[in-house]
């Protein structure tokens, strides 16, 4: 099948709601063909997930609220919310107050599906002593802490995601010479141009931990 097939093809599956698997499939062969790492790179971490040390998309941090759980001398538990914003350290409170979404985009999309309005993430244990600081002179011991964002934050990962390649695809159909190889010469650099422009990744992540996300009956380690 020719490239620009497959390319007008993915326009149409994105544009008609297809799976988020079978665009990726398709975004796969594309890449493929385009010998680009950047693009190549991408897909293979929406496919499989990112690791604590890898770029994470913009698209992928969630604001959150955190919640944590207390243990007095008496065994009695309490329930609160925590206020990030007197974090001092500002790598420690921006990892406490977003959620960078790790998973799989297939995982993601089915994620959203689920009944549940909220999404619960494990805070990582090396976030315990910050926590246990903000709240000194309480004679109570951490027990327990999540961050929570809201369901149709992971429609706005997939959906983002997807306006993203369809805005790439749009531009490759128009400006890329469909006479000509398309992994060569100019319009390599061309299709290059456009993935650059497309896919700006600032946020950087690391050792941000194996916290669990789950919603409802849905949990990922």
């Amino acid at each position: 099948m020719e490239i620009r097939t497959i390319v007008n093809k993915l326009i149409e599956d994105i544009s008609n709601g297809a799976s988020v698997s079978q665009i990726l499939l398709k975004a796969q062969i594309i890449a493929f063909n385009l010998a680009d790492e950047r693009l190549s790179l991408l897909v293979k971490h929406e496919q499989q997930g990112y690791s604590p040390k890898d770029e994470i998309p913009d698209y992928r941090k969630q604001k959150s609220m955190m919640k944590a759980t207390f243990v007095d001398a008496f065994q009695n538990t309490q329930t609160v919310e925590v206020h990030t914003e007197a974090i001092e350290n500002e790598r420690v409170k921006d990892l406490m107050t977003y959620v960078y979404v790790k998973e799989p985009l297939v995982l993601v999309e089915e994620m959203k599906n689920a009944e549940n309005g909220m999404v619960r993430v494990q805070v990582p244990v090396f976030a315990y002593p910050t926590i246990e600081n903000l709240y000194k002179g309480y004679n109570v011991k951490h027990y327990s802490a999540y961050q929570y964002f809201p369901k149709e934050s992971l429609l706005s990962i997939v959906e983002t995601f997807k306006a993203q390649l369809l805005d790439m695809l749009l531009q490759f159909d128009k400006k890329l010479d469909w006479q000509l190889d398309i992994s060569t010469g100019k319009n390599k650099s061309m299709a290059q141009t456009i993935i650059k422009n497309v896919y700006n990744i600032h946020a950087v992540v690391a050792n941000t931990g194996n916290g669990t996300i789950s919603t409802d009956d849905i949990s990922v380690e």
